[in-house]
């Protein structure tokens, strides 16, 4: 039996303006993120990005 865990991965949580609507995410890696997305807060205080778990806080 192993005892092997998986290991924690932590999010990146990036903090915008209360008064946005919408944030853009390219991973932050330049060649090594991925392709610039748009995600729009829908009357929400976060959103995840699709490919890379980065976290968008309004605060």
């Amino acid at each position: 039996m192993s005892t092997d865990t998986p290991a924690k991965i932590e999010r990146e949580i990036v903090t915008v303006s209360p008064d946005a609507d919408e944030v853009v995410c390219d991973g932050g890696g330049g060649a090594l993120g991925h392709p610039q997305v748009w995600y729009s807060f829908d009357g929400q205080d976060q959103v995840v990005c699709g490919y890379c778990d980065r976290l968008f806080v309004k605060s």
